[in-house]
């Protein structure tokens, strides 16, 4: 008896040792703050809720978070791709449910809530131009209302392309004093973007997207996928997805070392925040010109 209590001793011992430099080693690196000390300090939000076909649902849900970060301090907040209008490549056969006059009423109100709240909202929608064109698009609201930039997804899924155009421009665009960037969802895998955005002196990427109802085994792939992003470039990413149904990635908030600030809980609606510090974009790797002509001499 006597042996199995001593065994039973060291085992718990070993146990809080363990739990000990666990705690330790998160903590280090759960830093939310920026290595920049002159950089800019703000709160930032990713606002996660599942996707409705239609518009009012979704917008309900939109302004309930918006309240409840605008109650946390929140100055920036991002919402998924297509958060306004829902996601038709996984609902509807067409697009003609979406509604161009409500879409646009929808976005002047989002304006005059960033300038109620004092905040910046990055939301995306299905938008229709004066051409009659579609877009898979994102759009950055300032907090005094004002549109500031907006965004058209470039890489698309094949059945997202059924509906929308690949988008045709990377901007980037000052916000704050600092230099922001949007992408859209499956935009990630494609580094070449991030790079471009990187050699425009991005500091802070804005990422929304819709990726659910596919394959969970691409939720750890598509976490690492974003904190080799962040690592790669030196910026910090706010990540938005919606919450299912089955995510294949979960909203979070990523520092520019590509550690996990602030990560939403699988499959739930939830508004995560943090607050970080973004300065001069920063990182371990700097792009060299003498990469793209090895490219091009390749290719010869």
């Amino acid at each position: 008896m006597k042996k199995s209590c001593n065994s039973i001793k060291a085992i718990l011992s070993l146990w809080i040792i363990i739990c000990l430099f666990s705690g330790i080693g998160l903590q280090a690196q759960g830093n939310p703050l920026s290595v920049d000390p002159e950089g800019l300090k703000i709160r930032v939000a990713a606002g996660q809720f599942v996707l409705a076909p239609d518009l009012e649902t979704n917008l309900e849900k939109i302004n309930s978070m918006l309240d409840e970060a605008h109650s946390l301090g929140v100055e920036l907040i991002v919402f998924p791709e297509l958060g306004l209008t829902g996601y038709p490549p996984s609902d509807y056969e067409s697009i003609d449910y979406i509604k161009q006059d409500r879409t646009e009423e929808a976005l002047k109100h989002l304006q005059k809530k960033a300038l109620k709240l004092d905040m910046a909202i990055a939301i995306g929608a299905g938008w229709k131009d004066d051409a009659g064109i579609w877009w898979n698009r994102a759009f950055f609201i300032d907090e005094n209302g004002e549109l500031l930039e907006y965004y058209d997804k470039i890489q698309q899924t094949s059945h997202e392309r059924k509906f929308f155009k690949d988008g045709e421009r990377l901007p980037a665009f000052e916000w704050k004093g600092i230099q922001l960037g949007m992408l859209i969802c499956m935009d990630m895998r494609y580094p070449e973007l991030w790079r471009i955005m990187r050699k425009q002196e991005v500091s802070l990427m804005l990422h929304l997207a819709a990726a659910y109802g596919g394959s969970v085994w691409k939720v750890p792939v598509l976490e690492g996928t974003m904190r080799a992003n962040a690592a790669s470039n030196g910026f910090h990413i706010i990540s938005c997805n919606n919450a299912g149904p089955t995510p294949m990635m979960i909203s979070a908030i990523y520092n520019n070392r590509g550690m996990i600030l602030a990560k939403a809980n699988y499959a739930v609606e939830q508004l995560i925040l943090q607050d970080i510090i973004v300065g001069e974009p920063t990182g371990f790797v700097e792009f060299q010109d003498n990469v793209y002509q090895l490219e091009n001499n390749a290719s010869e």
